[in-house]
């Protein structure tokens, strides 16, 4: 007992003993973000999972023009009944099963004097018009969209060109009037049909959070063990310096 004291003594050692709660604390503090960052990826793919099966609401039922969109309204099925503005935008850099390509995003103009922005679909990113690209029109005249709401993206770059492209489909940047809802629905189908190719609508997956959380919970419980061996090395050592004639056991 007096060796183990003896060891404890030492300021490397209690110095240890005094950071292992506090190293533990924050072994299970990022266990826990980890595990909260799965079950928010899990309820998103399992809302993504369940579009099929859901009946899809009025858009206004589910938002309203000028409100932020909560998380819980991602994959919400929606149907809205317009007219689509002229305007085309392009929304660069998307891939689809590893083409390179565009998104193609039109302002629907509904009856109640809100706008919303409309996912149509994918265009390929070709030699012919990666520079001057073709802007797919939207069909004319009164349209009914179902699809699901998706969050806007952050702001990045210079918004919208002369153009008509952009680097993100943020919608306060491409539809800025107060008029405009803070999501934008992912076209899944549309009478009269559209022309573009559809957006499969995907979830984000389950990632590797969830063996990130178990792995940081095995870090918190092998630093008291990893102590205690290295402690009892320790203490080993300072018997045999003190008798070199003593075999340790």
């Amino acid at each position: 007992m007096s060796d183990v004291l003896t060891v404890l003594k030492r300021p490397t050692w209690w110095g240890l003993l005094l950071a292992l709660p506090f190293a533990m604390a924050l072994c299970l503090v990022a266990a826990n973000w980890q595990w909260d960052r799965y079950e928010r990826r899990s309820a998103e793919q399992q809302r993504a999972d369940a579009v099929e099966s859901t009946a899809p609401v009025p858009l206004n039922a589910a938002l309203q023009p000028g409100q932020d969109s909560p998380a819980l309204a991602q994959f919400t099925p929606v149907t809205a009944t317009g007219t689509y503005d002229p305007q085309t935008i392009l929304i660069r850099n998307r891939s689809l099963d590893e083409l390179r390509g565009m998104w193609v995003v039109s302002p629907l103009r509904l009856a109640d004097g809100g706008v919303v922005l409309v996912l149509r679909g994918w265009q390929e990113a070709t030699r012919d018009n990666v520079q001057s690209p073709d802007l797919p029109s939207p069909p004319t005249g009164q349209v009914t969209v179902t699809g699901v709401l998706q969050p806007s993206e952050r702001k990045r770059g210079v918004g919208l060109l002369s153009n008509g492209e952009a680097t993100t489909l943020n919608t306060e940047t491409l539809c800025p009037d107060a008029a405009c809802y803070r999501a934008y629905v992912q076209l899944i189908s549309s009478q009269p049909a559209d022309t573009v190719t559809a957006v499969p609508v995907r979830g984000p997956g389950l990632g590797p959070h969830q063996g990130y959380a178990g792995q940081w919970v095995i870090f918190a419980l092998m630093l008291p063990v990893g102590y205690v061996i290295l402690l009892r090395r320790e203490i080993r050592e300072t018997r045999a310096a003190r008798n070199p004639m003593t075999v340790s056991g």
